[in-house]
């Protein structure tokens, strides 16, 4: 890379903290690269990913793994490449897990130990066996972990399936200065798929006050520390109801009871900006969904794009060969349009051979 003629006295601070940027840059070869390292080290912002591990469980989700090892593997591959991704924009990024010598195990293997931090963390909340979700209920114990970096002025918990596509954008870096906690409604495509009045009901269950029934997604959700210490006794006020009332739900997971208690804050004058309309944040499905999807371009801008159904993708994915967006998205779009024809070939062969049984 050849930078040429930066002006590196770029970095001002009011009395706000909020940092502004000015860069002087001529002849520069790779003004994407510069912009998200100049920004990256810029901001103060931590993020971490879980991988709880526990064998015989519901926690492989969207995803059809032969074994236990094989889901290990394909997870720690996945926060492989969302880690490179990130570090790229020059965002730190950490897994938690349960089981720490194992993943490390794993990442020797691989030979990517140097490509991805580590950390361990203690899982203590009680949970019924068979559970959908199983292990995304510990995505509470990250909160207390992540209420507990004081030292730490900004932090998030994003999913492992995810992976940081475009630049950083602006709204993401005024809300990290000004300390602006941030979640990422998909109300739009939960509603459609379950109905509003079904989800308030059960929402009502956890708290009869619930009046709005939003539905937050657990891919994304970031604040400073004291901000998860509110949503984490929240979750506490409520967990025990929620536990009783598993077999009553329409959804069994974090989101239910991670939404129930945003809106409690919110009904208290906390303010949570939402990610998805501001771009920092997008879910895509490359299957059939049960709401009315925006298409695949409407996505391509966010910083960050979560593929649920799209593990074993992110995981073979050699992320060193298409490090610019424009790479990735080319090559993602390729492959979604080819899974796509796959998947109506596939339907039209089953629908011929009902036909030929009758």
């Amino acid at each position: 890379m050849n930078f040429c003629a930066l002006d590196t006295s770029f970095i001002q601070a009011d009395d706000t903290n909020t940092t502004f940027i000015r860069a002087s840059i001529s002849n520069l070869t790779h003004p994407n690269i510069l912009t998200n390292d100049i920004i990256g080290v810029i901001m103060d912002i931590n993020l971490y990913g879980l991988l709880h591990l526990t064998e015989n469980e519901a926690s492989a989700m969207n995803v059809q793994v032969d074994n236990f090892e094989q889901q290990k593997e394909l997870y720690i591959k996945n926060a492989t490449t969302l880690s490179k991704s990130l570090a790229r924009r020059g965002i730190s990024f950490t897994l938690l897990t349960n089981r720490i010598q194992s993943v490390h195990d794993v990442l020797t293997r691989m030979g990517q130990t140097n490509n991805l931090k580590v950390e361990g963390i203690d899982c203590t909340y009680k949970l019924p066996s068979g559970i959908r979700f199983y292990s995304a209920h510990y995505k509470f114990d990250v909160f207390r972990y992540l209420s507990s970096l004081v030292q730490e002025r900004y932090v998030g918990l994003i999913d492992l399936d995810m992976i940081a596509v475009s630049d950083i954008p602006t709204c993401l870096i005024n809300i990290v200065n000004s300390n602006i906690p941030v979640c990422y409604d998909i109300s739009d495509q939960v509603i459609p798929a379950y109905g509003h009045d079904t989800i308030i009901d059960d929402m009502k269950k956890l708290d009869a006050t619930i009046g709005e029934g939003r539905w937050c997604g657990g891919e994304l959700i970031m604040g400073p520390p004291d901000f998860f210490k509110l949503l984490k006794n929240e979750i506490d006020l409520i967990y025990d109801k929620y536990i009783i009332s598993l077999a009553d739900f329409h959804h069994q997971g974090d989101e239910m009871v991670t939404s129930v208690a945003l809106e409690r804050l919110r009904n208290n004058g906390k303010y949570i900006a939402d990610g998805g309309t501001l771009g920092i944040v997008g879910r895509y499905w490359s299957i059939c969904t049960l709401h009315p999807q925006k298409p695949f371009s409407y996505f391509k801008n966010c910083f960050l794009l979560h593929l649920p159904s799209d593990k074993n993708y992110l995981a073979g994915f050699d992320y060193e060969i298409a490090r610019q967006r424009d790479n990735f998205i080319q090559k993602y779009d390729m492959y979604r349009r080819q899974k796509k024809l796959l998947s109506i070939i596939s339907n039209l062969i089953r629908r011929l051979r009902k036909i030929s049984l009758r």
